[in-house]
Parts: structure tokens; C-alpha cells; sequence
């Protein structure tokens, strides 16, 4: 394994990896990361309709992390829902992907100190990710963006109804944050609330600067104050309070993930806390029974999408039609 060195050669590279579910404010943590001195490189996805201010993701490390999704038969927008059994993990041809994700990064961010990524189902695919980590040999530390379930629900039926279901967004959320959660219990990681980042965002930025151990320079300084004064915008948080009929239908499982996020977000409960990662890994148990039903989602969601079904769904609507005509 070859140790990568920071610009001085005398201490390892650092990486901060913003992970997190979809549509829980990862772009805009990514971007306050930035603003703490981390490099995330020069080809960044530009922002869309769905992130008009940018999605802070570098092209390259995207691009492979969507093949990846591909190699694995995992819908690259987050959809799929079946667990990836161990196994697949010695069988899928990944290796390729590997080298290349090394090379990139050795690339991109050969001569910087202290570097970092954000792209969306890193966390789904987490064992890979890790794998290129240890043969770079760069110390990790990931910082986790969390935002309320409802809120991430209500979020999504922006972009997707289906996917905008309290029931899919749970299921989607759970996916992505509990099979490989306790991977990070090896590293150095934090929890950033979304409501609090958009609250008080030069405030969560010293919170997060101090819990990763990064100095807080004068230039620094200006960057989080640019952060929190001329990019965090408040009526970007849209969502707020609960409601009493999507609260009934909350995925208990997912309640209980978001109530130890929330307590570490609040710094409540320590990263190194035994009962958190006890009553993780038993959410962790719990859900993997939940594979058959996870695989079966799929397969429908697939049979819904086909050109066959849309095609009968067509026909039957214009019989429909000329019936009540």
C-alpha cells in the first residue's frame, strides 16, 4: 500500500467525505466544507434545476461512482432498494473501477493536504470507497448530512411523488445509511443537522471545523462568513414542523436511525458511545430481514417503468377515455 503524504511529507493526506441520504443537504454541507480549507478540485458538476447553486461533486469521482452503482445493478439515481449481499462483493468486476478511482484522486488531489468529496450513494456503496481509501492510504473522516425523514419526504415529492411517499423516502433513506454505518466506527466522522445548518451556519461550521481538528485560519475565518452570509439562503429550508398523518406513517426503523443522528448532530451522544452502536446494530439486523421485501420493490418498481407496462397503462387510458366520452 503507497501512504500518501500531504504538500509538506510529513503527516498523511486528509479526506473529508460528505455523505448522507438524498435530499438531506449534502450540496450545501459539501459547499461549507469547502469553506473550512478542504479541496474538493476544479471539475465540479454544475448546478441544475434540482441544486441551482451547484451540487459540489467532482465530475470524475461521480462518474465512476454511477458506474459503480451500474456494475452492482443498483439504479444510479437511488431508487433501488435490494441489499447487496457480501458475496457480490467478490464477484462483481469492481477492481477496474478501483484503479481508477485511485488514479483520479492521486490526480486530482496529489499535492493537497487536505482534500474532499461528496457524491450521492457513496455511503451505499461504502466498502469500495473504503477499499480505495486504505490503498492511498489517506486518513478519512466522513461527516454525515441528516435532516429529519418527514422533511426529507416532503423534499423529495418536489422531484418524484412516487419517491415522495413517506413509505419509499423511509425505505430509500434507510438503504443508504444503515448497511454499512458501522464501517465508520473505525474512523474519525460527525453529524450535520440540516435545520441547524441553515439556521446558524457560521456556528455549525466552527462546530464541525473543531470536531474534525481543522485549524481555523483568518482566510478560514472569511470563508465560513461568506458561507453563512452569501450562500446558505434560509427559504432554501422549506420544510419545517410535522405532520400528523406522515408521522403516522414514519418507518419506525428510520425513526430510530434519525434519533441517534440527532443526538450526535446536537453532540447529545458521542460517536465512541457503546449503546449507539449496539442499538445500531440491531436497527442493522432488523432491516436486513427486510431483504426479500426490499428485492420485491424493486422488481415492481422495474415492471412499472417497463415500455410494456407504460404502453398497457397508455392503452387502458385512452379506453378509458372514449368510455366516457
Amino acid at each position: 500500500m503507497t501512504v500518501e503524504t500531504s504538500a509538506t511529507g510529513d503527516a498523511p493526506q486528509r479526506a473529508i467525505v460528505v455523505i448522507g441520504a438524498g435530499r438531506s443537504g449534502t450540496s450545501t454541507l459539501t459547499r461549507g466544507v469547502q469553506s473550512l480549507g478542504v479541496d474538493l478540485g476544479g471539475q465540479l458538476k454544475r448546478g441544475t434545476s434540482k441544486n441551482p447553486k451547484g451540487f459540489f461533486e467532482d465530475e470524475a469521482l461521480l462518474s465512476i461512482n454511477k458506474r459503480l452503482h451500474h456494475e452492482f445493478e443498483l439504479q444510479g439515481t437511488g431508487t433501488s432498494l435490494r441489499l447487496i449481499d457480501e458475496q457480490e462483493w467478490q464477484t462483481r468486476h469492481w477492481h477496474a473501477l478501483h484503479d481508477e478511482a485511485v488514479r483520479v484522486i492521486r490526480e486530482r488531489f496529489g499535492n493537497s493536504p487536505l482534500w474532499g468529496f461528496k457524491s450521492g450513494g457513496v455511503m451505499r456503496l461504502l466498502p469500495f470507497w473504503e477499499q480505495v481509501f486504505a490503498t492511498l492510504g489517506v486518513e478519512v473522516s466522513y461527516v454525515i448530512a441528516a435532516r429529519h425523514p418527514l422533511s426529507v419526504a416532503r423534499s423529495r415529492a418536489k422531484l418524484s411523488e412516487v419517491r415522495g411517499r413517506q413509505e419509499k423516502s423511509d425505505l430509500e433513506c434507510l438503504i443508504r445509511l444503515v448497511p454499512y454505518f458501522h464501517l465508520l466506527r473505525s474512523h474519525r466522522f460527525t453529524v450535520v443537522d440540516y435545520d441547524r445548518l441553515m439556521s446558524e451556519p457560521e456556528q455549525q461550521m466552527h462546530r464541525l471545523a473543531a470536531r474534525l481538528s481543522l485549524p481555523v485560519t483568518e482566510e478560514v475565518e472569511r470563508e465560513i462568513g461568506v458561507f453563512g452570509r452569501e450562500f446558505v439562503n434560509p427559504a432554501l429550508r422549506h420544510h419545517q414542523g410535522e405532520d400528523p398523518d406522515a408521522r403516522a406513517r414514519l418507518n419506525p426503523l428510520i425513526d430510530q436511525v434519525w434519533q441517534w443522528l440527532e443526538g450526535l448532530a446536537s453532540d447529545r451522544v458521542s460517536t465512541e458511545a457503546p449503546e449507539l452502536w449496539r442499538d445500531m446494530a440491531r436497527v442493522q439486523q432488523e432491516f436486513l430481514t427486510m431483504g426479500p421485501a426490499l428485492r420485491h420493490i424493486d422488481y415492481l418498481e422495474r415492471s412499472l417503468d417497463s415500455p410494456v407496462s407504460k404502453l398497457r397503462r397508455f392503452g387502458r387510458g385512452r379506453l378509458t377515455s372514449r368510455g366516457a366520452a
